[in-house]
């Protein structure tokens, strides 16, 4: 087994949880062994780099090439690897520091490296990933990774870029009543549904969810209420099928979340953002926050009931529900676990806050299991 350090995004608790679900529905061998809010240090049986694709919560991946902190030891270590093997003779170069002191010397060594090679090496402290995927450093430049006494070098890059892309190709989008592609992957990943499996979302909107589980080898069914719903999740998969070659199955449904078993019979993973409550201009007073809470828990229940009967022991229900702030400068929330313990499900674990210190709505990422 080698050592990988995970670089992890702008939500590290979510980044984490969404690592151990992915690499466990993978029925990868891993153990993490440490983690803050910059890296996870995962020891790893099995790495391809297209493992970071697969991730919405993860920035980069260095593998580990040095574990010690004396200097001499470092740099024998360092003196075996082929740092760099691209043909250009005039590369960028960059060194990323997490808790150490370390950082200097990998930079100097790396300065004399370069110069007996013969290549003009340009040092930049850090780089963002679709930097270093426009300058294609993975194959033609080098980064480095350290944290503590561990030092990587990045042998995976997410690709922003190609997010981005997909984002805006897909033809019907109402980017204010839609996640973000990235979240819609993170999502994903703690339901931990495996390849070939059936994935529903009872509240699909323009089918964002449905798009990055077929991304990922997964049949998706969508459901929603609304017909213009079910038609921009319609465009917008034919045209990801034409675009990526998908060979998944999809299946659209316009019904009501609360009739979903009436029409269904077994899914493997449940994944959704249901429906929030009404857009918020002004945040609410407590009292219209309360209204709201009580509404929307009579709908997550009957949601739940009907997601108890589809899925087996064992198996998730990912939801995002929403915490409201109110005028008065308190948070009124959903009691998730209540629910949860009602329609026989447990929370797998504590929910996780999603949201911007302006967002006016709280989103609450919750992993529940059928037990």
């Amino acid at each position: 087994m080698k050592l990988y350090l995970f670089v992890l995004g702008r939500d590290p608790e979510l980044s984490k949880i969404e690592i151990e679900s992915f690499l466990e529905s993978k029925n990868l061998n891993f153990e993490i062994l440490d983690a803050d809010k910059n890296i996870a240090v995962i020891k790893l049986d099995k790495f391809e780099n297209k493992l970071l694709n697969s991730l919405g919560g993860v920035i980069k991946i260095a593998e580990v090439i040095s574990n010690t902190d004396r200097t001499e030891d470092i740099e024998d270590n360092l003196n075996k690897i082929n740092l760099y093997s691209g043909k250009k003779n005039k590369i960028i170069y960059s060194v990323s520091g997490f808790k150490t002191d370390l950082d200097g010397f990998v930079h100097e060594y790396l300065k004399e490296y370069f110069k007996d090679l013969k290549i003009k090496a340009m040092f930049k402290k850090e780089f963002k990933p679709s930097s270093s995927i426009k300058r294609d450093l993975l194959n033609e430049g080098l980064e480095i990774v350290i944290y503590k006494n561990l030092i990587g070098r990045v042998v995976a890059v997410s690709d922003p870029l190609e997010l981005k892309r997909r984002d805006l190709g897909r033809p019907s989008v109402e980017h204010v009543k839609t996640i973000s592609l990235r979240l819609a992957k993170i999502l994903i990943n703690l339901s931990k549904a495996r390849d070939g499996e059936l994935l529903l979302d009872p509240f699909c909107g323009n089918g964002t969810i449905l798009q990055e589980a077929l991304l990922r080898n997964i049949n998706v069914i969508g459901v929603d209420n609304d017909v213009n719903s079910i038609k921009q999740s319609k465009d917008n998969l034919e045209w990801l099928k034409k675009n990526y070659n998908i060979k998944n199955k999809y299946n659209l449904i316009k019904l009501d979340a609360r009739k979903i078993s009436s029409v269904i019979n077994k899914v493997d993973a449940v994944v959704t953002e249901p429906y929030m409550g009404p857009y918020i201009r002004k945040l609410p007073t407590v009292k219209e926050a309360h209204n709201l809470v009580l509404e929307l828990s009579d709908l997550y229940s009957s949601v739940l009931k009907q997601a108890k009967d589809l899925l087996i022991s064992g198996k998730r229900i990912v939801i995002v529900i929403p915490r409201f702030r109110t005028r008065e400068g308190k948070n009124i929330f959903i009691s998730i676990e209540s629910l949860a313990k009602a329609n026989n499900f447990i929370l797998r674990y504590k929910p996780i806050i999603y949201a911007y210190k302006e967002s006016k709505l709280i989103r609450e990422i919750c992993v529940l299991e059928k037990l």
